[in-house]
């Protein structure tokens, strides 16, 4: 990772496009992280995933019994 250059030394010209460049990173990462938290949320029952990797965190069966 590259130091941060000194602001007050930057031209209006350099100061855009370090600002586009940052711009340009938040939204990869921010990217990034929707995908990672997506791959968080899934489980055996809305992916393709067997039931043993929900660990601990197993859904409670819903029974199709009506309740009498």
């Amino acid at each position: 990772m590259q130091q941060l250059p000194d602001l007050s030394t930057l031209s209006s010209t350099q100061m855009g496009t370090l600002v586009l460049e940052l711009w340009a990173m938040v939204q990869t990462l921010t990217a990034q992280i929707n995908e990672l938290q997506a791959r968080l949320n899934l489980n055996s029952r809305n992916s393709s995933k067997p039931p043993s990797s929900d660990g601990l965190n197993k859904p409670q069966p819903k029974s199709l019994r009506k309740a009498g």
